[in-house]
Formats: C-alpha cells, structure tokens, sequence
C-alpha cells in the first residue's frame, strides 16, 4: 500500500491510552497527502479508537482508514465521511497500527481556509479493559488492578518476544553475511594464488624460450 505522508505521532506500546487533536485541511482529492498516525500493539490485543470531526465549514466529507503494517497488511476499518465513529477490533499481528485520513472537499467548492478539527481517542489493551462496564459491575477495584496488571504483563512479554524474534533474525543475517564474506575472502586468496603460480610459470617458459634460463 503507497503511503502518502506520515504525521509524526508515536504512543509507548503498554496499555495505551491516547488522545489528539489537529486540525486537518480541506482539499479536492488527490491535492494532498493523507495525514496518518500509528501505533505499534502486540498481537491479539483488543483496540478502542473514538474519532469525532468538527468542521468551519460545510462541504467537507472526512475518511478514515484503519490498517496494520504487517506482512499480512490487516485492515481493520474503513469509513467516509465521520462526524463522530468508535471502531473496536482486536490486532492480527505484531505491527504498527496506522490510522489515516482524509478531508476531501466537495465538487464545486473553490478551495480556501477550510479544515476540520479532529478528536482521536485510542485505547489499547488494559485501557480498553478498564473502560469495560461489564468489568466495573463485576469486579472489586482490587480484581480490576490485578486484571489491569496481569494485561499489562501479558503485553510487555509479548513485546519482549517480538524483540527476541527481531533479535534472532538479526543474528541469522549478520551470520549469513559473515559467512558469505568468509567465502568471498577465501576464494578472493585461492585467486590471487593461483594467478600468481600461473605468472610464474609463464615466465619460467618464457625465459626458457629466449634460453635465458
């Protein structure tokens, strides 16, 4: 998938709870790039975003479209035109979560100062947990925290696997070029010795025929 532009905007990855206001500018389609952020989440966490858009102005149509920067490339939503949308999913893969955006203006309209001010709430993991009503209805403040706590080190060991995994690919490579150089260097000598043997033994010839030698 082409990505556009990225707005720079990073969450720490345990328990995430995130909120962020901009104001996004109106334009036809196509004249500007889609402004996006991203967050990375472990696998199978379940993720909360709330986004609400508030326009200057009428004639401005916002999308979102929510995807993972994975292998697999998960999309998790896609909507046109929000005013006000929660989207609830849990993630595939261990990836970055990319939210992206769009204000398109509408056919028609010359192009000016308009712009809507956007609202994201995102919630993942724990946080998403705690904002459970079902959980508060059940459970004391005490089981709540070790619920809390026990999501949070679920996620950080999922992390630390995802670092491992990274880690041991890393190592595979680094000695797979290690060993390629190795070979390199070893057929770089035979080379060299064996042009070296073959210039001397030429030259041996060589003089023999001019009785040189």
């Amino acid at each position: 998938m082409h990505f556009k532009s990225v707005l720079a905007a990073f969450f720490t990855f345990a328990s995430a709870s995130a909120a962020l206001n901009f104001d996004l500018p109106s334009v036809p389609q196509g004249q500007l790039p889609s402004k996006c952020l991203s967050q990375w989440i472990p696998q199978g966490q379940p993720v909360m975003v709330e986004i609400s858009s508030t326009p200057n102005s009428a004639g401005q149509t916002i999308n979102v479209n929510i995807f993972d920067d994975s292998s697999s490339g998960n999309k998790y939503a896609q909507q046109f035109g929000i005013t006000k949308q929660k989207f609830e999913f849990q993630t595939q893969a261990h990836a970055n979560v990319i939210i992206c955006f769009d204000n398109l203006l509408q056919t028609g309209i010359q192009p000016g100062n308009y712009y809507s001010s956007i609202k994201i709430d995102m919630d993942s993991g724990a946080s998403v947990l705690d904002n459970s009503n079902d959980l508060d209805a059940e459970l004391n403040p005490i089981e709540l925290e070790l619920r809390r706590l026990e999501t949070n080190l679920e996620e950080i060991q999922e992390f630390l696997n995802h670092l491992k995994s990274r880690e041991s690919d890393l190592r595979d490579l680094n000695e797979l070029a290690n060993s390629r150089v190795s070979t390199f260097s070893w057929l770089t000598i035979i080379a060299l010795f064996v042009i070296a043997t073959s210039q001397v033994f030429y030259f041996r010839r060589f003089f023999k025929a001019k009785k040189l030698i």
